[in-house]
C-alpha cells in the first residue's frame, strides 16, 4: 500500500513533510506504490489529492487535470465548465512557472468556487475541489515544482458506472434516451454489454446502490432504462448495428460455455476479428440464463434474440458437447490459438441433513436441477406441498416456478431473517404476493419419510449469533425447538459450484480451495499461456452482470495474447480497476438537490393472473417513462487522475 507525502482527503489534511518515509501515513484508498509497475507519484480526482513521491510536481499535475477536465471531462454546454476550468489550469501554469505573471491565490480560489456553484454538469464543480484544498493548506508548495519528467492517466466516470462490474457508461446512455435517440443509447450499453435485454431484466443492478439520486429521493431505474433501447429495437424490428473493428485474423479461438461470460467473449472478440467457436454442453444458448431463470423473468425468446446478434458476427455455436466427455482441453489446446474456459457453476451443494441421501421419493437433487428439467421439457414429478431451502434468487425461482406449477402449498426455509437473505427485495416480495410461505430462521435437520415417500421435514428454530466470515451474523441453532413442516417434495437450493473434474494434474491449471479455476488477477489467463477462464467457474456462482464484465475483459486479454503474445493492463485500464475497487459512490454526501419525478415503474402483471403462466411480469417502458425516468438523472459524471513516473 502506498504512503502519503501530503495532500487532502475528504476534506482531511495529510501532511507528513518533514517526516521519514517510514513515518508517512497510508494512503486513504487502496493503490500500490508501484502503479501498474510504475512508480506512484500522485493521485487526484473529486475528493481531493494525495502525492506520494517528495519530487511529485504537484502544481503541474493540477494544472494537467483541470486541462483535461476543460477538454475531455466538461459537456460543454456552460462557459463556467468549459471555460472556467480551462482558466483555471492555466493559471496553474503560471504560477508554476513565474508567479509574478500568475492572478492572486485568492482570485484563482474565488474562480474555483464560482465554477462549483454555477456549472450545469458535476464533472467542474467537483473536479474544482482538490485546487481549492491546495491552496487552502499547501500554497506554500508554490515554487517549489520540480522538473522530472512524469505522465499522468486519467479515466472519467460516475458513480454508477464504477459500481456496475460491466462498466457500462450509464450517464451516456441515459441522456441519448431522455434525447430519445435509443439506437445511439443501445450502441452505447454494447460498448460493453452485448446482453443488454438480458441485463435489463435479470440483473441485480449493483449500478443502483451506487446512484446519487438515491441520496435525494430514490435512485434511477437504471435496470429498465438499460433494456428499454434493446425493447425498441426488438419490438421495431430494427437491424442491429454492430461494428466490426478490424479485418478477419488468421486466429482461431475456442470458448466452452454459452453463458452469458462466454458470449461476451465471443461478441468482442469477433469484433475483434478472430475466428470463434463455442461448445456448450446444453442443448441451447445463455447458459443458467437459459435453463436456472424461468420466462416469466427472462423470455427465452428474447435471450434467442440476443444470441442471434453475436451469431450474426460469425460465431458459430455446438451445442450438446461437454468438456471432458465429448471434447478435451488436450485436443482443443493443439487445434486453436486461445481457450476461454466459461463453464459455470451447475454443480448443487447438499444441504448435509439426515435423509438427503436416502434415495426417498420427493426429495430432488437440487433446484439448479429442478429449473433445468423444467425449462428443457424434461419429465418433472412434483407433489402439491412443496419446501425449498435456501435463500437466493435460484431457491426464489424455484418456489414462483412450484406456484405456477399448480401447487398449492409452497414453503420457502431460510437459516438467516429477511434482512440477510442474498434474493432480491423485489422478488421477495412478488413471492409472497403469489403466496409463497416464507420461514425465516428456520434450517432443516432431517427428512421424514414413510414407505419411501416424503412426509414432512425436520427443522429447528435458529438465533443469529456473532458475524461469520462473509460478514454476516451467523445463525446458532436454539434448543429444544424442533419442529416439522409437512410436505411432499424437497428442493434443496443452498448454492453451486463449478464441475472441475475435466481438469487433470497433467494440464498445469490451478484450482482454489473454492474449487474454481485460478487465473493471474485482473488478466484472465490461468498459468497455462494461452488458456483463459472467465464467470462462475473462475471466482464461484454469482450474477449475470458480473459474468459479463468478465467476459469483456478475458476478451480484451485474449486479444492481446493472440496479436502480441502477452496479456497486461493498459495504466487507464490499471485506473479503472482501481476506482472499481475502491468505489466512487459516497453514500454519507449531502446531495442537495429537490425531489421532482418520482421514480417511474414499470407496469405489473397482477398476481392473480400471473401465477397461471409463465409470460414476463414486467412490462417495457412507454417513450414516455423512459424519458421521464431518464430526466432523474443527475449525470454525476468524475474523473480521476494518477501522474506516474516511467
Amino acid at each position: 500500500m502506498a504512503k502519503v507525502y501530503f495532500g487532502v482527503w475528504k476534506d482531511k489534511v495529510i501532511d507528513n513533510r518533514g517526516k521519514a518515509t517510514e513515518e508517512w501515513t497510508e494512503s486513504p484508498i487502496k493503490i500500490d506504490d508501484k502503479f501498474n509497475g510504475k512508480p506512484l507519484k500522485a493521485f487526484v480526482n473529486w475528493d481531493g489529492f494525495l502525492v506520494f513521491d517528495k519530487e511529485a510536481d504537484i502544481l503541474k499535475t493540477l494544472a494537467d487535470y483541470m486541462f483535461e477536465i476543460s477538454s475531455y471531462g466538461c459537456c460543454g454546454r456552460c462557459f463556467p465548465g468549459r471555460t472556467g476550468t480551462r482558466i483555471i489550469a492555466e493559471e496553474l501554469m503560471k504560477l508554476r512557472e513565474d508567479k509574478s505573471n500568475a492572478a492572486p491565490l485568492d482570485l484563482i480560489k474565488d474562480l474555483c468556487v464560482s465554477i462549483n456553484k454555477s456549472a450545469k454538469c458535476t464533472v467542474a464543480p467537483t473536479a474544482v475541489i482538490p485546487v481549492i484544498k491546495f491552496i487552502e493548506h499547501f500554497s506554500d508548495e508554490i515554487g517549489l515544482n520540480v522538473s522530472k519528467q512524469y505522465r499522468y492517466v486519467r479515466h472519467l466516470t460516475a458513480p454508477c458506472t464504477a459500481g456496475c462490474p460491466a462498466n457500462v457508461k450509464i450517464p451516456e446512455f441515459i441522456e441519448a434516451i431522455k434525447d430519445y435517440r435509443f439506437d445511439e443509447a443501445l450502441a452505447i450499453i454494447r460498448e460493453t454489454m452485448p446482453l443488454p435485454g438480458v441485463c435489463g431484466r435479470v440483473c441485480p443492478h449493483p449500478c443502483e446502490k451506487n446512484c446519487r439520486r438515491g441520496l435525494v429521493d430514490d435512485p434511477v431505474n437504471i435496470m429498465v432504462l438499460k433494456r428499454t433501447p434493446w425493447d425498441y429495437e426488438y419490438y421495431h424490428h430494427k437491424k442491429p448495428q454492430i461494428p466490426i473493428y478490424r479485418d478477419k485474423t488468421d486466429k482461431k479461438v475456442c470458448i466452452v460455455g454459452a453463458g452469458p461470460a462466454g458470449l461476451t467473449a465471443a461478441y468482442y472478440l469477433a469484433q475483434l476479428g478472430h475466428t470463434v467457436k463455442i461448445y456448450d454442453m446444453l442443448p441451447e444458448p445463455g447458459g443458467m440464463v437459459a435453463v436456472g431463470i424461468p420466462d416469466y423473468r427472462q423470455p427465452r425468446e428474447l435471450l434467442r434474440r440476443e444470441v442471434e446478434i453475436i451469431q450474426s458476427l460469425g460465431v458459430e455455436i455446438q451445442y450438446n458437447t461437454k468438456l471432458g466427455r465429448d471434447i478435451f482441453l488436450d485436443d482443443l489446446k493443439k487445434e486453436y490459438d486461445a481457450v476461454l474456459i466459461a463453464i459455470g457453476a451447475f454443480k448443487s451443494r447438499e444441504m448435509g441433513v439426515e435423509g438427503e441421501d436416502a434415495g426417498y421419493e420427493g426429495v430432488m437433487t437440487s433446484g439448479i436441477d429442478f429449473l433445468q428439467n423444467f425449462s428443457l421439457k424434461k419429465p418433472i414429478k412434483i407433489g402439491n406441498r412443496v419446501v425449498v431451502v435456501g435463500g437466493g434468487n435460484t431457491a426464489i425461482d424455484c418456489v414462483r416456478t412450484a406456484i405456477r406449477l399448480g401447487c398449492t402449498d409452497v414453503n420457502l426455509v431460510y437459516r438467516r431473517s429477511r434482512a440477510e437473505m442474498p434474493a432480491e427485495d423485489y422478488e421477495v416480495a412478488d413471492a409472497e404476493e403469489e403466496g409463497v410461505k416464507f420461514h425465516f430462521l428456520i434450517n432443516p435437520v432431517k427428512i421424514i419419510a414413510k414407505d419411501g415417500k416424503v412426509v414432512g421435514m425436520e427443522c429447528v428454530r435458529m438465533q443469529l449469533g456473532e458475524p461469520d466470515e462473509s460478514g454476516r451474523r451467523k445463525p446458532e441453532p436454539v434448543p429444544g425447538s424442533n419442529f416439522i413442516i409437512e410436505c411432499d417434495t424437497i428442493i434443496p437450493a443452498i448454492g453451486q459450484y463449478p464441475d472441475l473434474s475435466f481438469l487433470k494434474e497433467s494440464d498445469g491449471i490451478k484450482v482454489t480451495k473454492w474449487n474454481t479455476i485460478s487465473v493471474k488477477e485482473d488478466l484472465y489467463m490461468t498459468d497455462v499461456p494461452g488458456i483463459f477462464s472467465a464467470g462462475d467457474c473462475e471466482w464461484g456462482p454469482n450474477t449475470v452482470v458480473k459474468a459479463i464484465g468478465a467476459g469483456r475483459w478475458a476478451a480484451i486479454m485474449m486479444d492481446r495474447y493472440l496479436m502480441e503474445g502477452d496479456v497486461y493492463l493498459t495504466d487507464e485500464e490499471k485506473l479503472q480497476l482501481t476506482l472499481y475497487k475502491n468505489k466512487v459512490f459516497d453514500k454519507t454526501e449531502k446531495v442537495c438537490e429537490t425531489p421532482t419525478i418520482h421514480r417511474v415503474h414499470q407496469e405489473k402483471l397482477d398476481a392473480q393472473y400471473r401465477i397461471k403462466n409463465f409470460e414476463e411480469i414486467e412490462k417495457p417502458y412507454t417513450e414516455k417513462q423512459a424519458y421521464l425516468e431518464a430526466t432523474r438523472c443527475l449525470r454525476c459524471m468524475r474523473m480521476a487522475m494518477v501522474t506516474i513516473g516511467e
